[in-house]
């Protein structure tokens, strides 16, 4: 999209004139694609054993009429009179028409990057609610590329837009940052998918996605809610569950004999964290421990993540932080000195 663009805008500079001026319309053809690529991309990396439906095909049905369109006015449309529409394009001169498609184009795009980062926080909250560990940098990639692609259509947006409002200076300031982002973003990509070490796609699957809360429409009582929080609390201490680096709510709730969507309630209503935090709350609890020389002086930051039921160093410490305010390393120099 962004080469076609930036063809077209030197065609347009340099006054030079092409056989087909349909093609220069190629490009806003293309960005009726980039949408639902990006959505359906969005999910192949949230769910687990992800394959594409014949339904997906709907999605593109906007970009095969453009496709249709443009073939259309190859074979049926005289050079000229569009030659002339193009003409009034470039001296600002754009009928009613052509504006309503721009909008409506623009709207396209924007819809599926709001659907794709709202996926994104849907199923972060679904595993938060079922896991007690997860792959949080697949979940940082994606955002990374869900809005590095943000800043890439609005620059190549504005750098398409400077010329038909009469600025044409602007754009030595907006190619050159188009250029230096997109360094910017490959490279970063490269690196952060080196980084990337996990081989398998997705937390969870797409139907256990689309189940419904788990407690919704319970009727659990304030006296259940409390004799079962005092169960579940029990349990923890005793058994240390929450050194699995692999524990999930199904595991407890077969162990504790409670049923999911009560053991859910209970853990959201009762302690007011989802089970991701809940569980990291014990860990971090062990970490601080360990870390104040309790147990044993000689531990390293990285023995106690272990040691406190962590599979990652990340995961370590974004928790150490959101619980303490401090990271490990500053806690641990804080409680010996």
């Amino acid at each position: 999209m962004m080469s076609i663009s930036v063809l077209s805008l030197y065609l347009f500079v340099f006054d030079i004139k092409i056989g087909l001026p349909q093609l220069l319309f190629i490009d806003d053809t293309f960005m009726l694609a980039y949408g639902p690529l990006l959505f359906l991309f969005t999910q192949s990396v949230l769910f687990k054993h992800y394959k594409l439906k014949r339904t997906d095909a709907i999605h593109f049905i906007p970009f095969f009429i453009a496709v249709c369109l443009v073939i259309t006015t190859i074979l049926f449309v005289d050079t000229r009179s569009l030659s002339q529409t193009i003409n009034d394009f470039y001296t600002q001169q754009i009928p009613p028409n052509f504006r309503i498609v721009e909008i409506l184009i623009l709207t396209h795009i924007f819809y599926y990057l709001y659907r794709s980062k709202q996926y994104i926080q849907r199923v972060l909250h679904k595993v938060k609610g079922n896991y007690s560990s997860f792959n949080q940098a697949g979940f940082k990639l994606l955002k990374f590329i869900l809005n590095s692609f943000i800043v890439l259509f609005l620059l190549s947006l504005m750098h398409s837009m400077l010329p038909f409002i009469g600025i044409k200076k602007g754009l030595i300031i907006t190619l050159p940052a188009l250029v230096v982002f997109m360094f910017y973003f490959i490279n970063s990509i490269l690196l952060r998918m080196l980084n990337h070490v996990s081989n398998e796609s997705g937390e969870i699957t797409r139907a256990f996605f689309k189940e419904k809360e788990k407690y919704a429409g319970s009727r659990l009582s304030q006296t259940e809610l409390d004799a079962f929080k005092k169960e579940l609390g029990d349990y923890m201490k005793e058994k240390r569950r929450f050194l699995d680096s692999e524990l999930s709510i199904n595991d407890l709730s077969v162990e504790l004999g409670i049923p999911l969507k009560v053991l859910s309630q209970v853990i959201n209503e009762g302690y007011g964290y989802n089970f991701f935090d809940f569980v990291n709350k014990y860990r971090i609890d062990v970490a601080k421990s360990l870390l104040m020389g309790q147990s044993d002086d000689k531990l390293t930051v990285q023995e106690v993540m272990y040691d406190s039921g962590f599979n990652s160093k990340s995961s370590f410490n974004t928790a150490f932080k959101k619980f303490t305010n401090l990271t490990p390393t500053q806690f641990k120099k804080g409680s010996t000195s």
